[in-house]
């Protein structure tokens, strides 16, 4: 029924009420202000005795003020009105036109006790902290760009989305008036245009709502450097757990063995014409204790780019990958040629965490990879028949991968269900050379 005429009737005037009680509160409040600023300034210049020139000049003053008057109402109310109405318009252009308005309001600051005993709100110090708690949601309330930019989409639904949207309602009524007042001709065209109309007069949510329901820019723009900070201090972090991890690996492993190995040499010189035997026994230890130093470099520089990857680049160093993997792993190549070292090395770390994750969690038998590239971006896929259950969850390594990926405007995609299979990608944008 709803696919019919009088359905869709029924639903453009569903939609036309609730769009007219969503935008009319503006209306509701600044109206009744004007109409009896209006009435007492018409009082006042009607019973001036002034010259025409000083009327009118009155009349225009009187104007402006009942102006000033309906702006101030409105200012007052909007704080608390504006984020719940512009809210659920969002839900209606979401569920209606499938639009999609995620915004961010500003939070309220936490207040901080001082060493002087004063109380800061993140602007300025308070005696108390239930004032510096008050000031700071008002704050808040009132300095929050966004809900501002819900102050101008309330403005102008009044002036474009309302009466659009009460049309259909209104002529109705109005025709049933005329109606009754004895004058068809006029009634009778406004109680069919309702109906006619009300299919399309609350589609005009769609582009005054991409406009003004939206975040507001130096919202955007505040996201963004949002996110980059958190990409800047998480690269940061990185960089200084790697650092500390090598100097302590040298300074805890492969130097003191080299210090041994020196110390053992050295005793072997003086031993080798008085006791060749020990010599030789202090020689054998000193060749293991290279051996071991040389295995202690060697788990040092892992995460450093491998020889494989700098001499034959990413496809090759993957397939070696996938040779010393503890599952059977395949790997498909559909790269023309190299992309950038630093993107190289960032795919190359990720492929080998994801076919790590698959042995060990899990507990696949079979992972295929799959390198790609396309639409300037270079993408590194791993499926694998594992028991399924994936997730970026904080401080997992999935988490920093695509945090990593981040780093080079790339994204993280996990397709995961419960018992598997699990499809990761990883997608970096660059140029190939």
């Amino acid at each position: 029924m709803t696919n019919g005429v009088p359905g869709r009737i029924a639903v453009g005037l569903w939609r036309c009420a609730v769009l007219t009680a969503l935008t009319c509160p503006p209306v509701l409040v600044a109206g009744p202000v004007a109409w009896a600023g209006g009435s007492l300034a018409y009082s006042w210049s009607a019973g001036m005795t002034a010259a025409l020139p000083l009327r009118a000049l009155a009349v225009a003053g009187e104007t402006l003020l009942v102006l000033l008057w309906s702006a101030v109402a409105l200012w007052t109310v909007h704080p608390f009105t504006s984020r719940p109405l512009a809210g659920a318009a969002r839900r209606c252009a979401a569920r209606w036109l499938g639009l999609d308005l995620a915004v961010a309001y500003r939070r309220t600051r936490p207040v901080v006790r001082m060493a002087t005993g004063f109380w800061w709100d993140g602007h300025e110090y308070h005696r108390s902290e239930r004032e510096a708690r008050r000031r700071a949601a008002v704050h808040a309330r009132y300095h929050d760009p966004q809900l501002h930019w819900d102050g101008v989409w309330l403005l102008g639904a009044a002036g474009t989305v309302l009466p659009a949207a009460a049309l259909p309602l209104l002529a109705p009524l109005l025709g049933g008036v005329l109606l009754t007042a004895g004058h068809p001709w006029y009634g009778l065209p406004l109680v069919a245009a309702g109906p006619a109309a009300a299919p399309f007069g609350w589609r005009l949510l769609g582009p005054v709502g991409r406009r003004l329901l939206g975040p507001v820019a130096s919202t955007r723009l505040g996201w963004r450097v949002a996110e980059l900070e958190a990409i800047r201090a998480d690269l940061t972090q990185t960089q200084a757990a790697e650092l500390e991890r090598i100097e302590r690996g040298l300074h805890d492993g492969a130097q003191a063995r080299l210090v041994a190995l020196g110390m053992s040499m050295g005793a072997a010189e003086h031993l080798v014409d008085r006791d060749p035997a020990a010599a030789k026994r202090l020689l054998a230890e000193a060749r293991a204790a290279s051996a071991g130093a040389l295995d202690e470099l060697r788990a040092l520089v892992r995460g450093i780019n491998p020889p494989v990857l700098v001499e034959r680049g990413l496809v090759d160093a993957v397939r070696a990958l996938a040779l010393d993997a503890a599952v059977e792993a395949e790997v498909v190549s559909r790269v023309p040629a190299r992309p950038e070292r630093p993107v190289e090395a960032a795919l190359y770390f990720a492929v080998a965490e994801l076919l790590a994750n698959a042995a060990k969690h899990a507990r696949a038998t079979r992972v295929l990879v799959e390198l790609h590239y396309g639409e300037r971006t270079l993408t590194a896929t791993v499926s694998d028949d594992g028991v399924g259950g994936a997730a970026a969850a904080p401080g997992s390594g999935l988490s920093g991968l695509e945090r990593r990926a981040a780093a080079f405007g790339g994204r993280l995609e996990i397709d995961s269900p419960v018992g598997g299979p699990t499809r990761i990608t990883v997608a970096v944008p660059c140029e190939l050379s």
